[in-house]
């Protein structure tokens, strides 16, 4: 059975992977771009530079939410939450996560599911979107 440090671990893997994978890819936006010369075609060359520009941006923006993502899921406290049709972890908004065979779903605290969720006891039961769900654990 999955227990909440687990899954803690395994969602800080992957987001550390996608955090160096993101670096990586910047860095490599960022030689492109420093490395793309200026042709006599001098409204290509701007185009060119601004588009990758914008991707660089985009990717720093990315690293920034991952980076918090991962503050937020070692800093704050986030509950496991097992009930009769799925798990979750309430922390950060990560969606699915497999781990051995197994979904859990990492929502935030503001995720529509989340407020029925949040501080339940073990066999409490209540409804979501026309689904009746059981808690196993709260963890």
């Amino acid at each position: 059975m999955l227990n909440k440090s687990v899954v803690i671990a395994e969602l800080n893997k992957q987001l550390q992977t996608k955090l160096t994978y993101l670096n990586t890819t910047l860095q490599q936006a960022i030689d492109s771009r420093n490395s793309d010369t200026k042709s006599s075609a001098g409204d290509k060359f701007e185009t060119s530079r601004e588009m990758a520009q914008i991707e660089i941006h985009k990717l720093e923006t990315e690293i920034l939410k991952t980076q918090q993502f991962i503050n937020d899921l070692l800093s704050k406290a986030s509950q496991f939450i097992i009930t009769d049709k799925g798990s979750f972890l309430i922390g950060i908004p990560f969606g699915k996560l497999m781990l051995n065979d197994t979904a859990v779903f990492c929502i935030s605290n503001s995720a529509p599911i989340a407020k029925p969720l949040v501080n339940t006891v073990i066999s409490a039961q209540f409804n979501y979107g026309g689904v009746e769900y059981t808690v196993i654990d709260n963890l």
